[in-house]
């Protein structure tokens, strides 16, 4: 035993017979503590801002950062679809309709008032030819909706005359209109939902059906769903306390990892109030793994209890001392490995992932205290009745989940070594194919957090199919010197962009909007309404004049859509159908491939890409790449260097480390074969399921220090300890899988549900692991870490020797 192992055993059992001594006191102050943080959690606020979930550092989130001011960001834009349900849009009742909402709309302080478009918006031009010759600019539909049927035909005209808005303000069969509009970046998604909802209810009635898409809508719709997911966490914890009786068959092995799991919870919560930081949703499914992680460490904790309180005689305070002396050690490492699953996300450069990692690392980070407070908790706990009779009955037989375990044992020790490799490299090789497949981002059209069928995606689809024009944008920039953005080069080049585009992604392409399109209008109404001049002049004489003539005639609101006041900067806008990952790679290198044979640069300022909401999707998922590799990468290293210290060897490192790839290349495998993308949703959970089941590992190495002695041997020793932490590790991985899996069956939310099955799935295969290849490892290498590490521990202190062996011989 070397010296440095031996005084931290020995450090450890002075500091465990301090805890256990003062354990009352220890008690009060948990309470208190209960009381400060828990009024903590009251102060908690359910919101997230956009620029919270997007890279700072990217140059398209800088970029946008400084245009927003002028045109908006794209990237919390909305399209709102008024739809009639019989006939077209073309009579009064539902022209007024679309003014009203445009109206109103326009007087929200939410929202870009100059970016809040329709065929009702004073914005939206018509041109037309006066007598002498005189090309009058004026609005389309406003401030009055046509009255009869002449202006009526008048409208319909002026429309589908004008591809500017034929397919995109009107759909080409009449029958719906577009409103668009852009809410400010520090609104709420739930403000901006309870004001479109608030149309929908307003206006939508027999005649006309009304559709919402962009990123507030569906954040709103996730939101809207608080209220299920909590239901749904309700359901989970009662198929958990449930699962804990029958675990344990009395009354004090349920309360105490429940009240551990209510200490703790009130911590994690009440840091997340004092700090201040928006609590979203979609972190609710990280919450639960705390959640869940903490009752399971809690179980180990207290399935060590009792075997401690049958083999002292029943003597709480001696069995309190025992369960705390031999678990504080695995249960803080595995809690650190679990914590570096978290701290790691701090490396995305997200102001989100960042206050994720902050606080769910504080959170995990209290589990360290089950190893203190678990038994302290156990040692009050009343045993009712017959119930330490019944756990020790119980505990001698052997029933089924002992022969599985003995029988896990032996077979992976035996004859069964060859099929246990076997299957790993089945699932190393398998799970790099289908890894490698895994996609960045959104692989689906829609929203992959949502179900094909709910009201959103069909609302997506709706658009599509519908318009020329969507939620889904992507913004050129021009900034230059002052007036330079009338340099017909600049119009020229946004032209130029729009149609190379339209050539390179077709199927995608929908449509595009800039001050171009007014150029043009003017141009046919020059020619008399040909529209084979419905084109830019390629005399830049023509061009300037054209552009003279439209500044002078168009009030600044419709212009400040496209340029700024002083003319230093303009944009032009393109619709695609989605933002689905590999559409957004083909746009960004579509985008830059124009710009390969002629510069960005030019005399008088400077093309910029990329804005909008597909800007926005590239960004994050160009961080979501980089941070990936990186988190996971950082994770696993973090695991083996916390491993090795724990247990003073590399060996130990390697051997924990090396069987949780296996577990994620599975976990992997499910995303892929399930087209789940790794997106600002998904990655949080992908890296903590990284560490999560080490613990398993850690608890059965721990167990077999505990066991090991040069009379027992190492077949003994690993049959022993798996089929007595081996149960504890069914039951821990039970009480965390069964009520996580059960989201996918009744969650209405299909994030919620897929996370369901992940997390499941990422426990199941390292309780699976940790019965089959981890005892095959211990037995072909018979670390010496282990064997060594025995002698830390006094032999009379075994509990499984005089609490378990009946079990065993009967084996």
């Amino acid at each position: 035993m070397s010296m440095g192992m031996g005084k931290n055993s020995r450090a450890v059992d002075k500091f465990s017979r301090f805890m256990t001594d003062h354990r009352l006191i220890i008690l009060v102050a948990m309470v208190v503590i209960l009381g400060v943080f828990a009024y903590g959690a009251t102060r908690i606020r359910g919101e997230v801002i956009l620029q919270d979930m997007l890279p700072y550092n990217h140059p398209y989130l800088k970029l946008m950062a400084r245009f927003s001011e002028v045109f908006g960001s794209g990237g919390s834009g909305v399209a709102i679809a008024v739809k009639a349900k019989n006939g077209d849009i073309f009579n009064e009742k539902t022209l007024d309709k679309i003014q009203k909402i445009t109206n109103e709309i326009e007087m929200w302080d939410e929202v870009y008032r100059i970016l809040t478009v329709s065929i009702a918006s004073r914005s939206v031009k018509k041109v037309n030819a006066k007598q002498r010759g005189e090309v009058k600019i004026e609005p389309l539909m406003w401030p009055e909706i046509p009255r009869n049927k002449d202006e009526i035909e008048e409208l319909k005209k002026s429309i589908f005359s004008s591809p500017a808005y034929n397919g995109t303000l009107v759909s080409q069969d009449g029958t719906a209109a577009l409103i668009l509009t852009e809410f400010k970046e520090n609104i709420s998604y739930k403000r901006s939902f309870e004001l479109l909802k608030g149309i929908v209810s307003k206006y939508q009635d027999s005649d006309v059906s009304i559709h919402l898409v962009g990123y507030p809508v569906l954040m709103g719709w996730i939101y809207s769903y608080k209220t299920q997911i909590m239901l749904v966490f309700a359901l989970s914890v009662a198929l958990m306390i449930g699962l804990l009786y029958m675990i344990f068959l009395n009354v004090a092995g349920m309360f105490t990892p429940l009240s551990f799991g209510l200490f703790v919870a009130a911590l994690g919560l009440g840091f997340i109030g004092f700090t201040g930081v928006n609590f979203s949703p979609l972190l609710y499914v990280l919450a639960f793994l705390v959640g869940a992680r903490i009752v399971s460490h809690s179980v180990q904790i207290t399935h060590r209890y009792f075997e401690e309180f049958l083999a002292h005689g029943g003597d709480r305070t001696e069995a309190c001392y025992q369960t705390m002396r031999k678990m504080i050690v695995p249960n803080v490492a595995a809690v650190a490995t679990e914590v570096a699953g978290f701290l790691t996300l701090f490396l995305a450069k997200i102001a989100l992932m960042q206050q994720v990692a902050i606080i769910m690392s504080f959170w995990m980070a209290c589990i360290a205290l089950a190893g203190i407070a678990t038994p302290i908790l156990c040692s009050y706990m009343p045993m009712i009745g017959n119930a330490s009779k019944e756990w020790s009955s119980n505990q001698s037989k052997v029933d089924w989940l002992a022969r599985l375990c003995t029988g896990s044992a032996r077979f992976c020790t035996g004859s069964g070594r060859y099929v246990v490799i076997a299957g790993c490299l089945i699932i190393v090789i398998f799970g790099l194919f289908e890894a490698g497949r895994l996609k960045i981002g959104d692989p689906t059209p829609g929203s992959p957090l949502l179900f094909p069928n709910h009201p959103y995606n069909q609302d997506q689809q709706l658009i599509n199919t519908t318009f020329t024009a969507s939620s889904e944008n992507l913004m050129l920039f021009f900034e230059g010197t002052e007036g330079s953005v009338y340099d017909p080069e600049v119009l020229m080049t946004f032209e130029g962009f729009e149609r190379h585009m339209k050539s390179k992604v077709p199927d995608i392409y929908k449509s595009s909007s800039s001050i171009i399109s007014t150029v043009k209008m003017v141009n046919v109404t020059l020619h008399d309404g040909d529209t084979l001049w419905y084109q830019l002049p390629r005399n830049s004489e023509l061009l300037y004049g054209l552009m003279g003539y439209v500044k002078a005639n168009t009030d600044i609101g419709t212009l400040s859509r496209f340029l700024d006041r002083t003319l230093e900067r303009a944009q032009t806008t393109l619709f695609f159908s989605d933002h689905t990952s590999e559409n957004l790679l083909r746009i960004r290198d579509a985008s830059y491939d124009y710009f390969k044979t002629r510069p960005m640069k030019i005399d008088k300022g400077e093309f910029k890409l990329a804005g909008g909401r597909v800007g926005m999707e590239i960004a994050v998922n160009e961080e979501m790449k980089r941070s990936h590799a990186l988190i996971d990468g950082v994770v696993l290293l973090a695991i083996f260097i916390l491993c090795t210290l724990t247990y003073r060897s590399i060996v130990a490192g390697l051997m924990l480390t090396i069987p949780l790839i296996l577990a994620n290349l599975v976990a992997f495998t499910y995303m892929s074969m399930m087209n789940i993308g790794l997106s600002i949703n998904t990655l949080p959970i992908a890296a903590v399921s990284v560490g999560v089941g080490v613990d398993f590992a850690i608890f059965l190495y721990s167990r077999c220090r505990d066991e090991f002695s040069e009379e027992n041997g190492w077949y003994n020793t690993i049959v022993t300890s798996v089929r007595t932490c081996g149960k504890a590790i069914v039951y821990t991985g039970l009480t965390t899988i069964l009520p996580i899996i059960m989201w996918y069956f009744i969650s209405d939310m299909k994030f919620q549900a897929q996370m369901g099955i992940f997390l499941s799935l990422i426990m199941g295969v390292n309780v699976i692991l940790a019965l089959t290849l981890h005892p095959l490892l211990i037995y072909v290498i018979k670390p010496r870490f282990i064997s060594k590490g025995a002698r830390l521990y006094d032999q009379p202190g075994r509990a499984s020797e005089e609490a378990v062996k009946p079990g065993l011989e009967g084996a």
